[in-house]
């Protein structure tokens, strides 16, 4: 008998995840990925967060500038470890209809995918800046750019559940948009392009520039094998370790609906 372990090389099942994985994040075009730590050693990290300089000052002809410190803080940050199991009887790879092998592949993919963006929404969740509404509209979002100050001429992404984008594409300032830079992105009003996501409940929204986010990947992600001789079982687990943060709070805004 063919055993599936002849079938699955764990260590190119891991390459093919390690490199499929950003794109499967569907955050990933708007957030800092970091890999600059992989392979160091501790399950914290201290991230940075610099402080602006302040403005440039008017310096008279032979005058000398004063320096000014960089002002930075850190953040210690927990690296998370979020994996996923899965088998397989010998019985079902041999009667199976289409190919096993590429959907554990993409199912584990999908599940380590799904727990980090899960992670980096939780962590849009801890903005600072927050407006309220009573009713979810474009007056409401165009309230809470206000927020931004005079720095609205950076992208803008405005994260809304379904049942709120419905409410914007009713409405005739709504532009409809065929295909964006992320999945999910529908359209554009007051200068911010829509994205629709099921993680965003019906009581909150989001605007966020690019990069507010960070993603710290601490180590590739490792694939791993193992028969089972009493149940005829080929088992393949898939893990990574990882960390996540809101690195520029001045880049979110969290908007709270209703009560």
């Amino acid at each position: 008998m063919t055993m599936r372990n002849n079938l699955i090389d764990p260590q190119v099942l891991g390459q093919y995840l390690e490199v499929k994985l950003i794109d499967a994040i569907k955050l990933s075009p708007l957030v800092m990925v970091d890999r600059t730590l992989e392979g160091r050693a501790g399950s914290k990290l201290e991230l940075p967060k610099y402080a602006f300089i302040g403005q440039a000052e008017e310096v008279a002809e032979g005058q000398e500038m004063t320096p000014v410190s960089l002002q930075a803080t850190s953040e210690e940050v927990q690296v998370k470890k979020c994996g996923k199991a899965v088998d397989i009887t010998d019985e079902a790879m041999l009667s199976a209809y289409g190919n096993p092998v590429n959907e554990i592949g993409n199912q584990l993919l999908k599940a380590i995918a799904d727990k980090i963006e899960a992670d980096l929404y939780g962590e849009m969740r801890k903005a600072t800046k927050e407006h309220e509404v009573a009713e979810f509209g474009k007056d409401g979002v165009a309230d809470a750019l206000v927020l931004f100050g005079e720095d609205i001429e950076e992208e803008m992404y405005l994260f809304v559940n379904p049942k709120h984008f419905a409410v914007l594409r009713k409405d005739p300032d709504f532009v409809h948009v065929d295909k964006g830079v992320i999945t999910g992105e529908r359209g554009m009003l007051h200068g911010c392009k829509i994205v629709v996501a099921n993680r965003v409940a019906e009581g909150e929204a989001f605007i966020m520039k690019p990069n507010a986010l960070a993603l710290v990947m601490k180590r590739n992600v490792i694939v791993e094998a193992d028969r089972d001789i009493l149940s005829g079982k080929n088992i393949y687990t898939a893990n990574e370790h990882y960390a996540v943060q809101l690195r520029y709070e001045d880049k979110v805004i969290k908007i709270k609906i209703g009560a």
